[in-house]
């Protein structure tokens, strides 16, 4: 899943994605309420605000190893769970009239 951003239709991209057989789907850009990976970036950032408070991270090493850490926490029925939420998510832009008001 991708939208259309530049790095996402690169040369490189592409040659990967074609030589493992993955088709590409299209994604309307500047739609991120409909993108299932960001309700698990928002979930990860949830659990870090958790654990670490209001305590910044400041050093990049430290910040890939604590998403590291809260990505491995990350279970199939949480992906699972997120995804489900995704069709009243789009019921709920739809009654916005397109707007991105949606709460979880």
């Amino acid at each position: 899943m991708e939208d259309n951003a530049p790095a996402h239709d690169a040369g490189f991209t592409n040659h990967g994605r074609e030589k493992a057989g993955i088709s590409k789907v299209d994604w309307p850009p500047n739609s991120p309420d409909f993108n299932a990976i960001e309700r698990i970036w928002w979930l990860m950032k949830n659990r870090i605000l958790r654990r670490r408070g209001c305590e910044r991270i400041r050093i990049p090493t430290v910040m890939a190893e604590v998403l590291r850490e809260e990505w491995g926490k990350i279970t199939v029925d949480e992906i699972n769970r997120e995804i489900s939420k995704l069709p009243k998510i789009m019921e709920q832009c739809i009654q916005q009239a397109g707007g991105n008001r949606y709460e979880a």
